[in-house]
């Protein structure tokens, strides 16, 4: 899979998260260019489950916990790995959205 459609899988996950409509981005943070060219992924992870750890239960947090520990690697690692893991936190996060019956803001 090529980056751009990796980054738009994790854009498209963050918005329904955040509930950002389709055309904003919250300053440029949530978006394709920042996760593609910046390497954000894992600050794009961080902002879209922040809402979520708020209002956790203990149990809860150990979930959000463990999800934000496994991808901290994406702060420095290779192009590779960074997509690849990229990849995957874009689909665990869809996979807690379903969860927690989170539904699209478009």
């Amino acid at each position: 899979m090529f980056s751009q459609q990796i980054a738009i899988k994790l854009e498209i996950a963050a918005k329904r998260a955040l509930n950002i409509k389709k055309n904003n981005s919250m300053a440029g943070v949530i978006s394709v260019d920042f996760i593609e060219n910046k390497q954000g992924a894992f600050t794009v992870l961080c902002a879209c489950l922040a809402p979520y750890y708020l209002n956790a239960t203990d149990e809860e947090r150990i979930t959000l916990d463990d999800l934000i520990q496994r991808y901290s690697y994406l702060q420095d690692c290779s192009i590779e790995s960074y997509y690849k893991g990229t990849d995957r936190a874009a689909e665990e996060l869809k996979l807690l959205l379903d969860d927690l019956g989170v539904q699209s803001p478009d």
